[in-house]
């Protein structure tokens, strides 16, 4: 980053002040100071050192911001005392680690599209508390915050991916509307990009050009070193979670009002996901999960494989006829699911391509479970509701997704045998007291 004045105001549209931040790795001369537990010795810390015991009750979610903007290119530290501000692409470049304590605040400058980018070989520490989450939100007033203010977070690894060069190579992929440093893949499945943990992200999904948005959580061809749970994805303008091949995987992973899908991959993911919720509204997103091999759908390898545990997708209100799926399985993509609860769909599963494979077992899929016409009709509805899969279409009394909370997706209690979903019963809430669940800003 390059080092700027220091520079107090308003008028940057949130009604905070802005402090600028720059490179080297230090930050203004107050902000100096060893960092947390867990950051990497000799970081700089950015933000006036620790005056007071007590982590999250020291942390700000108002006052001067710190501006960042730019290359980090030396470890950092952002301590929660601070609120900061993402302008343009902020970028974790190799061999650098970003750390952000537990409760700290990071706003997304709609003006100029703030993106946080972590470039392989570069790593994220984003290590929250259930107490004290990392928050990334938009930088525009409570009230006034919409899906799309300011872009995401991507994160870009080594792992695997499945792109190929005309003479059928392994090439890297490049992550659309990022213009310098987007590139990812490699041939690490363990490649470590850091931790993100009791996170939660929102308003995000800036459109770069007309279909083109960012995702909430962008996971480009991230390894299995890297670790990925407790995280939230609300009110973004297109997907919450996307992973572009790679081999990370995650758990307690919950995404709220998508613009488009909740879960999203291709280009040969291969990693489990578990604990997984996505809430869809009546007049917003799209298809609970879409699952992808490549896009001409050849074959190409490492094919996508993933498996699913754990699962309450839910779309708001009766289906309306706009093809909205709780699965939407294709161009030979394959997939293991087990334990999901689906309802609320024009249909719960839609499988399209000879090259796609599927598995779904111990699930409770509402009905219709396949589209009438669909082109693997027959096909899906006898290997859904085989004998041997275990599954059934008879929901739980009283599901429903358009209250308030989320406790309408949640059974009352937990049925004998464990049952299927997220969440087993009300009585277990592992989304509290991190995430929020609400209609609109907040």
């Amino acid at each position: 980053m390059v080092l700027g004045a220091l520079a107090v105001g308003v008028g940057v549209g949130f009604g905070w002040g802005v402090m600028r931040w720059g490179s080297a790795g230090h930050g203004p001369e107050e902000g100096r100071g060893s960092g947390p537990t867990g950051a990497a010795e000799g970081a700089a810390r950015v933000g006036p050192e620790e005056t007071r015991a007590g982590g999250a009750s020291r942390c700000a979610s108002t006052g001067v911001a710190v501006e960042l903007t730019g290359d980090i290119e030396e470890d950092a530290v952002l301590s929660c005392d601070r609120v900061y501000l993402l302008r343009y692409a902020v970028r974790v470049r190799p061999g650098a680690t970003l750390t952000i304590e537990p409760g700290t605040t990071l706003l997304g400058d709609a003006a100029t599209r703030g993106t946080l980018v972590v470039q392989p070989g570069g790593r994220l520490l984003a290590e929250g508390r259930p107490d004290a989450p990392i928050v990334f939100t938009s930088s525009e007033p409570l009230a006034q915050r919409r899906p799309g203010d300011w872009g995401g977070v991507l994160v870009l690894g080594r792992a695997p991916i499945n792109l190929r060069d005309h003479r059928g190579e392994p090439r890297a992929g490049q992550v659309e509307g990022i213009s310098e440093g987007g590139e990812y893949g490699g041939d690490d499945p363990d490649d470590d990009s850091g931790v993100i943990r009791y996170v939660r992200i929102e308003y995000s999904g800036v459109e770069l050009a007309p279909n083109n948005e960012i995702n909430g959580l962008t996971l480009a061809g991230v390894g299995r070193g890297t670790r990925l749970d407790h995280v939230q994805v609300r009110h973004t303008a297109d997907d919450c979670f996307e992973l572009f091949g790679g081999t990370v995987s995650g758990s307690h992973l919950l995404c709220d009002d998508p613009g488009d899908d909740g879960f999203d991959w291709d280009l040969g993911y291969r990693g489990e996901l578990s604990q997984l919720v996505v809430r869809m509204r009546r007049d917003r997103g799209q298809h609970g999960v879409e699952g992808d091999n490549d896009p001409p759908g050849d074959g190409a390898e490492p094919r996508s494989a993933p498996t699913l545990r754990d699962v309450t997708l839910c779309a708001e209100g009766p289906p309306e006829g706009r093809g909205r799926h709780g699965l939407l399985l294709r161009r030979g993509t394959d997939v293991r699911v087990e334990r999901a609860l689906v309802f609320g769909f024009d249909a719960s599963i839609e499988v399209r391509d000879a090259s796609t494979s599927f598995e779904v077992v111990e699930s409770i899929v509402g009905e219709p479970v396949v589209a009438e016409g669909a082109a693997r009709e027959e096909e899906v509805r006898a290997r859904v509701l085989g004998p041997a899969q275990g599954n059934g279409t008879e929901l739980p009394p009283g599901l429903g997704c358009g209250r308030e909370g989320i406790e309408g997706m949640i059974p009352v209690r937990a049925p004998e045998g464990g049952g299927a979903g997220a969440f087993r019963s009300r009585e277990e809430r592992w989304d509290v007291p991190w995430a929020v669940w609400s209609s609109g800003a907040g």
